[in-house]
């Protein structure tokens, strides 16, 4: 089993478009059955085991098992970066912001660079610090070039700090990766439609 699996892909409650995906680590498999059975948390050790139990826990919606079960990873495995993600993302989906933020920063503890951690911290610093989820947003794109909401809610950020060249150039580059995301930027950031033909003013 892959324990690249995270349920929560994406925080993904906060994403502005609903199946946009914002980062590239994705959950590899659909768990199948036993979602929720606590049973089987007991009767588990291996933190793959349980991590996996947690995923299929979250999915089905049972988010106190599946924190119960993650906790239980990380007991385990204190540098667990996909239980702490998790862990973050059922913090931020109850809007427990502080807390998510530090099992993010636990997740990215163990591994700087993870992106979904990045990406959702970024999301909850958002409004309480606009400047250093920009910053997050930045590291974000720099390390994957194609993240395209990133870009988008980078843009927004700088459209709100007054930075109008700069959230012009994260917003041409979030369409140019993905142009779905055309509608979500503000209309007077939007490309302006190149006519076919003209006509002369006389005509």
């Amino acid at each position: 089993m892959s324990t690249r699996q995270i349920f929560g892909s994406l925080a993904c409650g906060a994403v502005l478009l609903a199946g946009v995906p914002a980062c590239s680590e994705k959950p590899t498999e659909k768990p199948a059955s036993n979602a929720g059975n606590n049973d089987k948390a007991n009767g588990a050790t291996a933190p793959a085991d349980l991590l996996k139990l947690g995923v299929e826990q979250g999915q089905a919606g049972n988010l106190d098992a599946a924190k119960a079960t993650f906790e239980k990873v990380v007991a385990a495995e204190a540098n667990n970066k996909f239980a702490w993600f998790n862990l973050g993302y059922i913090a931020q989906s109850r809007n427990q912001a502080d807390e998510a933020i530090g099992n993010y920063d636990k997740a990215l503890a163990a591994d700087a660079n993870y992106r979904p951690a990045l990406y959702n911290k970024a999301i909850v610093l958002e409004g309480k610090a606009p400047s250093t989820s920009m910053e997050i947003y930045r590291k974000v794109v720099s390390i994957d070039d194609k993240s395209s909401t990133a870009y988008l809610r980078l843009g927004m950020l700088l459209s709100q700090s007054g930075d109008d060249a700069a959230a012009r150039d994260a917003f041409k580059t979030a369409i140019r990766l993905d142009k779905e995301l055309t509608s979500a930027v503000p209309a007077k950031y939007r490309p302006v439609p190149k006519a076919s033909s003209s006509t002369s003013a006389g005509r």
